[in-house]
């Protein structure tokens, strides 16, 4: 059996060698999710302004469009214009997201629903969103959904 000192050490090489796999298990989860995709282009107004800090609350803020158009809807299919303006693909990229990130299980159509939006409020969540989950987004949604996707794809 050995002595305790033989055994001890016969753990702590254990507890290494799985510390070591779950790392590199961690790493490899981290590296799965790019941090920033092709687009097909990059406006002039997001090259400008994707790294702007805007705390709007809007549904309609242009910055946080273009880090959403250049961060995970571009990981997850978009390949369009980093412009700003959410169209029917990049609601697909979106949706694609929110589905491999298990906070959506509706249809990649392109079209935002009640359940997109109670993705896009349960991701919010990471950003520091606490309001409700009723796919019905207001100011404090999108500040979170942003905060999250600076964060999480932008280091922001």
């Amino acid at each position: 059996m050995g002595t305790f000192s033989e055994r001890n050490n016969m753990n702590w090489k254990r507890i290494s060698a799985v510390a070591v796999a779950l790392s590199m298990s961690l790493a490899s989860l981290a590296i799965a999710q790019p941090a920033q995709a092709g687009n097909s282009y990059i406006s002039q107004y997001c090259k400008t302004n994707m790294y702007v800090l805007t705390y709007s609350g809007s549904a309609s803020d242009q910055p946080m469009w273009c880090r959403v158009q250049h961060g995970p809807a571009a990981a997850f299919g978009y390949t369009g214009p980093a412009d700003g303006y959410p169209g029917v693909n990049t609601w697909k990229g979106v949706q694609s997201y929110l589905r491999a990130s298990g906070v959506y299980s509706g249809p990649v159509d392109g079209i935002p629903g009640t359940n997109t939006y109670k993705g896009i409020q349960l991701i919010a969540r990471h950003g520091g969103y606490n309001g409700p989950i009723d796919g019905i987004p207001g100011a404090n949604t999108w500040r979170g959904f942003d905060m999250a996707i600076r964060v999480g794809w932008f280091g922001l």
